[in-house]
């Protein structure tokens, strides 16, 4: 695995709002031959025991929710041991 920041920032305004992503670093990964902990949660690239979705289900009251959900679950996820 290899650690990826990459440089994220909200441009725009309003309905406008969206991420901009920068670049990735070039440098070699300074960890090998470990699982490596990551910050964020991607709902198209999840993979997991199903224990995982049992405990932290998607939230009843944000219906049809796109942009957000992955902060949404992280975060829930995080607080309930999932790192």
């Amino acid at each position: 695995t290899r650690p990826i920041m990459c440089e994220s920032n909200f441009v725009g305004e309003g309905l406008d709002r969206h991420l901009q992503h920068g670049e990735q670093p070039e440098a070699k990964p300074n960890v090998e031959g470990v699982p490596q902990l990551e910050p964020y949660w991607g709902a198209g690239f999840s993979f997991s025991r199903g224990h995982f979705v049992v405990n932290i289900p998607y939230d009843l009251w944000l219906p049809h929710v796109f942009q957000g959900e992955e902060i949404n679950i992280g975060i829930r996820g995080f607080s309930y041991g999932y790192d």
